[in-house]
């Protein structure tokens, strides 16, 4: 785990593996991993929840991609913070897609929605690493997701119908 890792993520990676060991079950580390993004796309976890904490490792011009981190810069120089090189910067990842400084919200400030697919990748990154030893990787969680949501689709419209 990463100190940058945000405390929704580290919490949801320690059920995880406290339920992999205490049952030894894929299957219960994939229903803690889908309740939590359940949770993500439902809006319900907290944004304080969500934000990260990256240290700075040089002035804002010394940057030539567009990361978050460079994103985050930006917003705090357009409010006037000062945020220098070996400081740490905390945000929340708000929209992800974009590229400018919308894509992240400082942590001070007030947000009301976060980027929930942003979120579901740093998940199902933080359960590979506790089902890895198993030999299960990313594209086979991921896989795993989708045909759990397929068929719980599939149920509910058979309840619909009926």
């Amino acid at each position: 785990r990463q100190r940058s890792t945000p405390p929704f993520i580290e919490d949801v990676q320690r059920d995880c593996l406290e339920r992999l060991d205490a049952t030894r079950s894929p299957d219960a580390v994939l229903d803690c991993l889908q309740n939590a993004i359940k949770r993500l796309h439902a809006g319900t976890v907290p944004v304080e929840q969500l934000v990260e904490r990256n240290r700075v490792s040089k002035p804002l011009e010394g940057y030539t991609q567009s990361t978050q981190n460079v994103s985050a810069l930006k917003r705090a120089r357009k409010q006037g913070l000062a945020i220098h090189p070996g400081q740490d910067i905390e945000y929340a990842v708000v929209d992800d897609e974009k590229s400018s400084r919308e894509r992240v919200a400082l942590a001070h400030e007030e947000v009301d929605s976060y980027d929930a697919s942003y979120y579901e990748i740093q998940l199902v990154r933080a359960v590979e690493s506790v089902l890895s030893p198993l030999g299960w990787d990313r594209t086979e969680i991921q896989r795993e997701i989708a045909e759990t949501r397929e068929m719980n689709l599939a149920a509910f419209t058979e309840v619909e119908t009926t």
